[in-house]
Order: structure tokens, then C-alpha cells, then sequence
């Protein structure tokens, strides 16, 4: 269960990150620099590696409603669904209103490849600042990362609930997988020139923050009814 001390940890992170590319926001087009050359986002044409992003995508969007079907089932049965009623709470207040309705709807600020550094038209803006280089789906955070931080919290919770189902070796394998799979997505939208690397570590952090305010509160509680 998340402490006080994790949730103000997150806090300081997200302070720390922001003061960090405010401080010195070329770390940004640095780093998607590396990713970049005269062609573009090489990567970017890479048919597997954009497979797996949409197959990711579609997993994140799976574990959504299959955690929401579970959650009606448990309503209509009238059997306490705190478990899955957290999980769909991750999805909705992160990635669905925290990051898609809020900061990438109004921020404001152009992807990599929209940017003039990496031939595109626009101006690069810091992460911190509002602009108005980018009308809608905006780059500022990243709502990829943001879903797949949210599944990826899911699954860490799925998979400890049932461990004992499970078994070790397969409990420590999905795990793995699990945090791979996180890694991949974060690797992929920065070298794709999806994202810039403050948008991906905002994002992530920003949903780990939601995730563990509503378990205070979510998981106390079911925890306290069994």
C-alpha cells in the first residue's frame, strides 16, 4: 500500500523532472537528436516495432474493460469489486482525464517530429510552458505512456493478487514482461519522434502519482472489508 512518504516522493519527482528540463529543456531535443537523421525518425518506419506499439495500445485498452466488466459483475452480484473498481479508477482519472482531457488538450506543445530542430514547422517549447505550437493530441504528456503506466500498475497488482495461482517462476516471468513492456513503450515513443523523453517521464509519473492517492483510499478500504 502506498505510503505518504511514496506519494510525496512521487510529488518531488515530478517537481524535480520539471525543474530539471526547465532548467535546461535542450536535454530534450538532445536526446531525440540521437534518434534523428536526415531522413527523419528512422525508427519511426520500423512496420515491427510500430506493430508491437499498437499491439501494446491494444493490450493497455484491454485490461481496461476486461478490469470494468469485472467490476459490473461484482455490482450485479453485489460482492465488493474494490480491486476492480481501483483499476478502472487508474484508467480513468490518469490516462483518460488527467492526461488525454487535460494537459494534451490544452498544453499546447509540438511532438519531435513537428518541430523545427527535426524538420518540421513548429517551435520547440520547454515542457513546463504553454503553447500554442500544436492545436490537438498534443505532445505535452504523453498520453501512450500515460496508458501504458496504467496498465502496467494493473497487471503488478493482478499478478500479486494471484500469485499464489501462479506459482514463482511464472509470477516472476510476468512480472518481467510486465516491466519490458513499460520500458519498450517509453524507449519507443522517444525514438520514434512520438514524444520528447519529459513527456514520457511526466506522464509516467503523473499517473504512478494518481494511481497511489486512490489507493489511500480505494485499496484502504477494500482491504479494511476483507
Amino acid at each position: 500500500m502506498p505510503s505518504n512518504k511514496t506519494i510525496a516522493l512521487l510529488v518531488g519527482l515530478i517537481g524535480l523532472t520539471l525543474l530539471i528540463f526547465g532548467l535546461w529543456p535542450g536535454i530534450d531535443l538532445t536526446i531525440s537528436g540521437y534518434f534523428h537523421d536526415a531522413t527523419g525518425f528512422p525508427l519511426r518506419q520500423n512496420h515491427w516495432l510500430e506493430f508491437l506499439r499498437n499491439q501494446i495500445w491494444n493490450a493497455s485498452l484491454v485490461v481496461f474493460f476486461v478490469a470494468a466488466v469485472l467490476l459490473c459483475l461484482s455490482l450485479w452480484r453485489k460482492t465488493d469489486g474494490w480491486f476492480w473498481g481501483y483499476i478502472v479508477a487508474v484508467f480513468v482519472m490518469g490516462p483518460g482525464l488527467a492526461v488525454n482531457r487535460g494537459f494534451k488538450s490544452h498544453w499546447g506543445r509540438a511532438r519531435p517530429t513537428q518541430v523545427t530542430e527535426f524538420g518540421g514547422s513548429a517551435q520547440f517549447t520547454p515542457a513546463w510552458k504553454i503553447s500554442d505550437q500544436c492545436a490537438q493530441n498534443c505532445s505535452f504528456v504523453s498520453g501512450e505512456g500515460a496508458g501504458t503506466t496504467a496498465m502496467t500498475i494493473a497487471l503488478l497488482l493482478i499478478l500479486f493478487r494471484y500469485r499464489h495461482h501462479l506459482g514463482q517462476p511464472l509470477y516472476r516471468a510476468g512480472q518481467a514482461v510486465t516491466l519490458l513492456t513499460f520500458g519498450f513503450v517509453v524507449w519507443q515513443r522517444v525514438a520514434s519522434g512520438g514524444h520528447f523523453v519529459s513527456d514520457v517521464l511526466l506522464s509516467a509519473l503523473l499517473v504512478s502519482l494518481i494511481a497511489a492517492v486512490l489507493a489511500r483510499f480505494m485499496l484502504n478500504r477494500g482491504t479494511a472489508r476483507r
